[in-house]
């Protein structure tokens, strides 16, 4: 039996306080900041998560062990695109994390499964994120779940590569995403440098 076998994927309960989320993604998140990948979200009070996720039609969901203890977590927010890719609501995915003891079971692939079937039920068909350009693990396992790079987005210090995955499978040719991506990533680091600005883009 593996942990896998003793995880319970779902919504969040009301037993599970927001400070334990809270809890849980700073811990998960240690790695990042030690490489010096520093997020805000990881270092949000539980109150401040809750706030986010309740102005946007938030959901946050968890991965729950045997002992009751929240082990991974992740949410989505509706959000408006003005994308080359896409415009209207979509599913904005946030707050994800997984404590190092438990990744490699096949957690978060249950999480994302899990929260691709209630954005289905609210009748949204893309799902985007933005992650640390040199955060290339979430890049890579993110890319074989059927995600795309499709823009690049400046923070005061970083740059980050926004990825989007659309349910009812990609619109676009393969070669016309990679184009339209590199062409936005060239233009914002010409044009935006990290430390000249507060936050462009999503």
């Amino acid at each position: 039996m593996t942990q896998m076998d003793n995880i319970q994927i779902t919504e969040k309960p009301d037993w599970v306080t927001w400070d334990e989320i809270h809890e849980v993604l700073w811990k998960a998140h240690k790695e990042n900041r030690e490489k010096g990948m520093n997020m805000a979200f990881p270092a949000m009070p539980g109150s401040k998560i809750r706030e986010n996720l309740e102005k946007n039609r938030g959901k946050m969901f968890v991965a729950i062990n045997d002992k009751n203890q929240v082990v991974g977590t992740a949410a989505i927010k509706v959000k408006k695109a003005y994308l080359w890719c896409g415009r209207g609501d979509y599913a904005y995915l946030c707050f994800a994390s997984i404590l190092s003891e438990y990744r490699g079971e096949g957690i978060y692939k249950r999480l994302c499964a899990c929260r691709e079937e209630v954005i289905r039920t609210m009748g949204l068909h893309a799902l985007m994120f933005d992650t640390h350009e040199s955060n290339r693990r979430v890049i890579e396992v993110n890319t074989k779940n059927g995600f795309r790079p499709v823009d690049i987005s400046v923070w005061s210090d970083h740059y980050n590569v926004v990825m989007v995955k659309w349910l009812n499978g990609c619109p676009y040719s393969e070669w016309y995403c990679k184009l339209q991506f590199h062409v936005h990533k060239w233009y914002k680091k010409l044009r935006f440098k990290p430390g000249r600005v507060k936050r462009f883009g999503i």
